[in-house]
């Protein structure tokens, strides 16, 4: 169990940092330095990955449940971006330009969540260490 919330960890930094190298990858297909917005699309990809996975492994791990509703809805707001930019496709500019406005709830939340989840480990391990006579 103290291996997942170890992942957990692991992938939620990952995808705080994530959200600042996506902004980065959009920044640069904008400003003509790269022809397509590959990049920021394969990296977001890899995002939604590592939050399906950090959901998985808090579940696993047992985390507290505001540290698995708060990566359930980091799961959902990662995937509902794709689903945002086609709505362009289907005539809904408006609704796509929402896109941009979720990014930085991503990261909010994102941040949230690897700050919480920070904690959790230490407890545990001074639980055992009090438990131990340690």
């Amino acid at each position: 169990m103290k291996t997942f919330a170890i992942v957990h960890k692991g992938l939620t930094a990952f995808i705080s940092l994530g959200v600042f190298a996506q902004m980065f990858f959009a920044g640069i297909w904008h400003a003509g330095v790269v022809s397509t917005p590959d990049a920021h699309v394969f990296f977001g990809l890899a995002l939604l990955l590592a939050s399906l996975l950090a959901l998985i492994a808090a579940a696993v791990a047992k985390l507290p449940k505001a540290i698995i509703g708060r990566t359930a809805l980091l799961f959902f707001l990662i995937l509902l971006q794709p689903f945002l930019m086609e709505a362009r496709r289907n005539g809904l500019p408006f609704v796509s330009a929402f896109h941009a406005l979720n990014a930085p709830f991503i990261g909010i939340v994102a941040g949230m969540v690897a700050t919480m989840s920070r904690g959790v480990g230490n407890d545990e391990e001074t639980a055992v260490s009090i438990a131990a006579g340690d």
